[in-house]
């Protein structure tokens, strides 16, 4: 009984118990309920944002547009109305993806990062808004890529310097944007919000280069124009005619000294006018192991400063040259080739020279490569090499009178040295830190063969070995590649085929200074090509062999500094076709693909991949 009694006691002890854990239900699927409604209403916030922001940003993209291309074409004041309009667009949209609702939203799979998408698009759009475009507009016609143009020879410094807290602000903003927007992965949104994210993204790209650009440079600008001080600078005109690694044979030369803005030819020379230097001199600038790689004119005569690939050398033997012969220093030196000058001339448009003669993009490599020659040309002419040394200087004078004139399309211009310094065709070196910044991030340093984490990379580079200018008719053809050896070795194979291209009928009409008057003491038949190929193996390597189908009786193994590199002969008659082959043992190297650095060309050979065995 006792047990029963404290059984039913204890049984109507829990009933209350009971109770109230049931009274809880009805709270709990209230809750429950209140929470569904609350999501309801947040999805619908959320969506009714979504369409707020797909609409005002389909507004404010045309009109970021026109904004863009008004300011760029220095119309800026006329871009108030549009800015006014711009800016409420951007705000609504902004301000659509703040909140609560939306920032939930962002934590669902599958849907939040679309909505992370949006919400940096839309943020992106608001800065660029705020920080770029409307204290760009406010400021008028005064903003406009035209206030780094030079007018009459000069660049309006006072101007440069009012407009810098923009750019800085402006460049900030953009690549902030950029830098957003590229970072998102685009793999996992709708078809929409993908579209959005690369249309404004693109946007943003059109205009972020030239204004980051503008950022880094325009501080400087001003003391790199002589604000401080008058400035020199050397530019020397490679030409590829007559190949060299680092493009070609060095001809005229200018040196340019900015003062107070204004920029103006010093002098102009001739590689021919500076006498060779002493063996001492060459010792002491470039080494007897890199005299024995690109032989004896290397480091004693101006025009083959450039046998080099290695433009920091190139121009420290141009400079020192310059100071040792004229007495002048200059702590930048550029260098340019002809195809180079024809990217330049679309932006300036064709130039005129003294006798009436037109340089154009068109026509500018013909002319400058062999034009030139024919013209001014035969053994009787004694007076040959000096016009045709006057014709290359009042085309290089002609050329910078154009630019400094202010008759120049800016964007285009910004194009064409962007598209040289890809190219290797405009590089530079100084031995001023501030200006050796802007020459790298610019990527005007040129480079030699690099290692990434993926791939070792080979250099290819050719030079003309007979003071020909045969190399106008140069064509090649490069393939690189490796394999696993028997004896389990890992061999490297370098291939350089050249083809001269000279009919066989017209070498009669030559000129003998493209023919290299028979070779010039080299024995080499008249309209024959003779070159070296100059092969930068990867550190760590080791030259195997040298071969050809011509004779390789002046192919030699040296190294450029840290590279191993292989000196090999080509030598083809007119339409004849020729190859060189290097071997090189990269067994002590980490296991990698291959890629390979070719130096610039008149004509630039696409490398394929080469099949071997060994």
């Amino acid at each position: 009984m006792t047990d029963e009694t404290y059984t039913r006691r204890s049984r109507r002890a829990e009933k209350p118990a009971r109770r109230r854990r049931r009274r809880r239900w009805p709270w709990i699927v209230g809750g429950i309920f209140l929470l569904l409604v609350a999501a309801g209403a947040g999805a619908v916030s959320v969506v009714t944002s979504a369409i707020t922001v797909n609409s005002e940003l389909a507004d404010a993209k045309p009109l970021m547009s026109t904004v863009k291309d008004k300011v760029l074409n220095g119309q800026a004041a006329s871009a108030q109305s549009d800015v006014d309009e711009l800016k409420k667009h951007a705000d609504k949209a902004n301000e659509a993806t703040t909140g609560p609702a939306w920032w939930l939203a962002e934590q669902i799979p599958g849907i939040g990062e679309n909505l992370i998408a949006v919400r940096t698009i839309t943020n992106s759009v608001s800065n660029v808004v705020d920080d770029a475009i409307v204290p760009a507009v406010a400021l008028g016609d005064n903003l406009s890529p035209a206030i780094f143009k030079p007018v009459d020879g000069a660049v309006n410094l006072a101007a440069i310097q009012t407009v810098l807290p923009v750019i800085e602000s402006a460049g900030t903003a953009l690549t902030g944007a950029k830098d957003s927007i590229s970072a998102l992965k685009t793999d996992s949104l709708i078809g929409p919000v993908k579209s959005a994210v690369t249309q404004i993204n693109d946007l943003v790209g059109e205009v972020e280069p030239a204004i980051a650009t503008a950022k880094s440079v325009a501080p400087v600008l001003p003391a790199l124009l002589g604000a401080d001080g008058p400035r020199n600078y050397l530019l020397v005109f490679q030409n590829s005619a007559e190949v060299r690694p680092l493009g070609g044979i060095a001809g005229a030369q200018v040196l340019l000294t900015a003062d107070q803005g204004r920029v103006s030819i010093a002098q102009e020379a001739s590689g021919r006018d500076f006498p060779f230097e002493s063996e001492e001199f060459a010792n002491s600038h470039v080494g007897r192991e890199a005299r024995s790689l690109f032989l004896v004119p290397f480091g004693l005569q101006s025009q083959n400063n450039t046998l080099t690939p290695r433009v920091e050398v190139a121009a420290d033997l141009t400079r020192s040259m310059w100071q040792n012969t004229r007495g002048v220093t200059s702590d930048t030196v550029v260098f340019i080739d002809p195809t180079a000058l024809t990217y330049i001339l679309s932006a300036t448009g064709p130039i005129t020279l003294d006798d009436g003669t037109e340089i154009n993009h068109d026509n500018a490599v013909d002319l400058l490569l062999n034009g030139v020659y024919q013209q001014y040309s035969g053994k009787a002419n004694s007076d040959a090499p000096d016009l045709q040394d006057a014709f290359f200087s009042g085309v290089a004078a002609k050329t910078f009178s154009a630019v400094m004139s202010g008759n120049l399309d800016i964007p285009t211009f910004v194009t064409a040295m962007t598209k040289g310094a890809s190219e290797r065709r405009v590089i530079a070196s100084s031995t001023d830190p501030t200006v050796a910044q802007l020459i790298a991030d610019g990527g005007f340093g040129g480079r030699m063969p690099q290692e990434t984490d993926a791939s070792h990379q080979v250099g290819i580079y050719l030079s003309d070995y007979q003071g020909s200018k045969m190399d106008y008719y140069l064509r090649t053809a490069m393939a690189v590649g490796q394999q696993t050896c028997a004896d389990g070795s890992t061999r490297l194979r370098v291939q350089v085929t050249a083809n001269n291209s000279l009919d066989p009928g017209a070498v009669d009409g030559l000129s003998i200074y493209v023919t290299g008057n028979s070779g010039n003491n080299f024995n080499v038949p008249v309209g024959d090509l003779r070159i070296f190929t100059y092969v930068y193996a990867p550190v760590g390597s080791k030259i195997l062999s040298i071969d050809g189908s011509t004779s390789q009786a002046d192919s030699f193994v040296g190294a450029d500094k840290e590279y191993p590199v292989a000196r090999g002969v080509i030598q083809a008659a007119p339409g004849e076709t020729q190859t060189a082959t290097i071997d090189i043992d990269i067994s002590g190297l980490e296991k990698k693909s291959i890629e390979s650095l070719v130096g610039p060309l008149l004509v630039q050979p696409e490398v394929t991949e080469l099949q071997f065995t060994c």
